[in-house]
């Protein structure tokens, strides 16, 4: 979605090891799937411009930290990721 978008080099930005290239709400909105971002907005409890300025902020260091070194992790290793320590503790 994001090369389709013209934004390719911005998550490449966020993968690669140098410095990451930030993104706006508007350009997410722009490439993001609007139903998708509907629901999740919907279920974050916010509207779809407020979910896009929290991910412009958020999503760009998530990327970064989920591909150490450059590289994409295989789908065990992200969910073993995502699913670390913290997972199943209540709050």
């Amino acid at each position: 979605m994001f090369q389709q978008g013209g934004l390719g080099h911005i998550v490449s930005s966020w993968i690669g090891s140098g410095q990451s290239l930030p993104i706006s709400a508007s350009q997410l909105q722009s490439v993001l799937h609007s139903g998708a971002l509907q629901q999740a907005a919907q279920k974050a409890g916010m509207d779809p411009s407020q979910l896009t300025n929290v991910m412009s902020s958020f999503l760009p260091h998530l990327v970064d930290k989920l591909t150490p070194n450059g590289q994409v992790p295989d789908a065990g290793t992200l969910q073993k990721m995502l699913s670390g320590p913290a997972a199943g503790k209540s709050s």
